[in-house]
């Protein structure tokens, strides 16, 4: 399998794992050596540790996520934009975000920026 083939695995893996509730399979996307910004600005999330408490919480909200774009792939590195939804007691929540992801030769996740800010996302009643 090629790299761009493998990427392409992992980002699809990654956005259907919310789905199904499967935080294993989110975790298996990323290398030893990760780390997060989630969003670009906040503190980042460093080790496998810290992003399975992080994405601990998505899940458990009952993320849901939908690819909004094709996965542009230049070498070892891929963006994409899709959206973000979950429900919460104020209404739908909705982010609009791009991620972008750096990847080893093997096709696992070194780190992630996710790109949105207050235009990007909001609840909808």
């Amino acid at each position: 399998m090629t790299l761009t083939e493998k990427i392409t695995k992992a980002v699809h893996k990654y956005l259907s794992s919310f789905e199904k509730k499967d935080l294993d399979g989110i975790m298996s996307i990323y290398a030893e050596d990760c780390w997060i910004e989630d969003p670009v600005g906040s503190e980042r999330k460093v080790g496998r540790e810290a992003l399975r408490e992080f994405y601990a919480l998505g899940v458990d909200m009952g993320v849901r996520m939908t690819l909004e774009s094709e996965i542009r792939i230049a070498g070892n590195e891929a963006a994409f934009a899709f959206r973000l939804e979950a429900d919460t007691p104020e209404g739908r929540l909705s982010v609009r975000p791009i991620d972008v992801m750096v990847f080893d030769d093997e096709g696992k996740v070194r780190s992630m920026r996710a790109y949105f800010g207050p235009t990007n996302q909001g609840l909808e009643s």
